[in-house]
């Protein structure tokens, strides 16, 4: 019987082609663990050694203000001038991400 030959045939094809879906998907999973492993370690160094909760409460805040910035108008161009320390004379001081030179000091 041919027919039961070709059918055992690509049965085991086919399962030799599965394993490798399942070690190419794993290889993947891998992959992108190891990116965002690098890319929470990269936050985390951006934001002053920052972890876990912590960090992503500061980057949701930082997000949060720019998006009411960017809302009434910036553009990020401008709302990086805002940040930047030689920008204070254009914009009159009139807002500082420093704390210790803010308008409510004593």
């Amino acid at each position: 019987m041919r027919s039961n030959a070709v059918l055992s045939d690509n049965d085991v094809k086919l399962d030799k082609l599965e394993k490798s879906i399942q070690a190419a998907l794993k290889r993947k999973r891998k992959i992108i663990e190891d990116s965002k492993l690098f890319t929470y370690d990269k936050l985390s160094e951006l934001y002053g050694g920052m972890e876990g909760q912590e960090l992503l409460d500061a980057v949701t805040t930082e997000h949060a203000l720019i998006q009411k910035l960017t809302d009434s108008g910036m553009t990020y161009e401008q709302i990086g001038e805002l940040a930047d320390d030689s920008s204070a004379d254009k914009y009159g001081k009139q807002m500082s991400f420093s704390e210790s030179n803010h308008s409510y000091s004593e």
